[in-house]
């Protein structure tokens, strides 16, 4: 059985104020929560930033069950954008990944991120002969995790060269130049 606690990190001693939220390892989860995070709550990480020095870290309850933990926040939390949370309590921010779009959308995106408007637009990525030898030497002597596998082998259809999974994926089978269009 899991164990749940729920905490608190605010800059004052309201419980109005600040973020409620509900985890397994409150002191692992106070470590996420960090100011300089891009992913975060939005409302969190402008609160962590501005009250730097003065934010408190408190768990308001431990060994609960999940449901007793979601009960509890959402008592403490039932409206969202309530203090510095984004969702109700007991329930799960919203999360843009795998939102269902529409191709016109897909497309609008796609064009934002085009040519001079992509932030890597221009940029060169070279290492220093410093920096490529710390990275030789970080690897020196770690085996391959695929050393020893056995990976299996395909034969194309369209060509008959055989192959192991990778490349033959990537090259053969529907992208084979031998296939007909």
């Amino acid at each position: 059985m899991n164990v749940y606690s729920v905490y608190h990190i605010h800059a004052g001693t309201r419980h109005d104020d600040g973020y409620i939220g509900i985890t397994k390892n409150p002191e692992l989860r106070f470590q996420q929560h960090g100011w300089k995070r891009k992913k975060c709550n939005a409302h969190l990480r402008n609160a962590l930033s501005k009250y730097k020095d003065r934010v408190v870290f408190d768990v308001l309850a431990s060994s609960l069950d999940f449901e007793a933990a979601c009960l509890l926040e959402e008592m403490l939390r039932p409206n969202p954008n309530m203090g510095w949370n984004v969702a109700a309590g007991g329930n799960v921010p919203p999360n843009p990944k795998g939102k269902a779009r529409t191709e016109q959308h897909r497309k609008n995106i796609s064009a934002a991120k085009m040519g001079e408007k992509n932030p890597m637009f221009g940029k060169k990525l070279t290492f220093s002969e410093e920096h490529r030898k710390n990275i030789s030497l970080a690897t020196a002597g770690r085996p391959s995790p695929l050393r020893g596998s056995k990976r299996p082998t395909l034969v194309c259809p369209h060509c008959g060269v055989t192959g192991a999974v990778g490349a033959m994926g990537r090259w053969h089978f529907d992208r084979c130049k031998n296939a007909s269009v």
